[in-house]
């Protein structure tokens, strides 16, 4: 009885929760919920506790695969590029005398992709095409350099003369803009 005390005192604060409202987004817990409120049932209260555990560790889980693959990524590629600066392709540096014209350094594919600026080349679903069709300018160029060209928002803010929070503020807004469109697409509002 005391768990259904203070849960009704916490209730509207626990109810702003995030992990809270993706949990009784589920009808089905939704429903436990709101018999556990309105019945003082024991065995609904434990098992409305063990699927929210269990609904809680998932999410945990999952977040844990979302760090690591996100730090093994940045590993990765810091690894590659460390093992490119040290052992560089003999083409790229020369014997002593030997001079090589002067190119930028880039393979074909990677001057491909500098010349386009367009995000949407390179886009194959139709709904996202259109989502990102409907950005600005300026978010179309930062998802552009930081998705086609691999820029960090550092670079992007120096090359663009803008700070580098408004850079990620910019990218933040257009991703923001492209899951409304999506989501309005999906649903046929648009």
């Amino acid at each position: 009885m005391d768990y259904q005390i203070l849960l009704r005192s916490k209730c509207k604060e626990i109810m702003k929760h995030p992990i809270v409202k993706h949990f009784l987004s589920n009808p089905q817990h939704y429903r436990l919920f709101k018999n556990v409120m309105e019945n003082s049932n024991e065995k609904d209260a434990e098992s409305l506790d063990a699927k929210f555990k269990q609904f809680y560790k998932e999410i945990r889980i999952i977040k844990y695969m979302n760090s690591m693959i996100r730090i093994f990524s940045i590993d990765f590629d810091k690894r590659i590029r460390k093992n490119q600066n040290r052992y560089p392709l003999t083409v790229d540096h020369p014997e002593a005398g030997e001079r090589l014209p002067v190119q930028g350094g880039n393979d074909a594919y990677e001057e491909f992709l500098n010349l386009e600026e367009d995000l949407g080349q390179h886009i194959q679903d139709q709904n996202l095409y259109q989502a990102i069709q409907g950005l600005t300018d300026k978010q179309k160029s930062v998802l552009t350099k930081i998705y086609v060209h691999g820029a960090a928002m550092q670079e992007i803010a120096d090359s663009l003369g803008e700070s580098r929070q408004n850079i990620s503020n910019i990218h933040k807004k257009g991703l923001e803009n492209i899951r409304k469109q999506m989501a309005a697409l999906e649903k046929g509002e648009k």
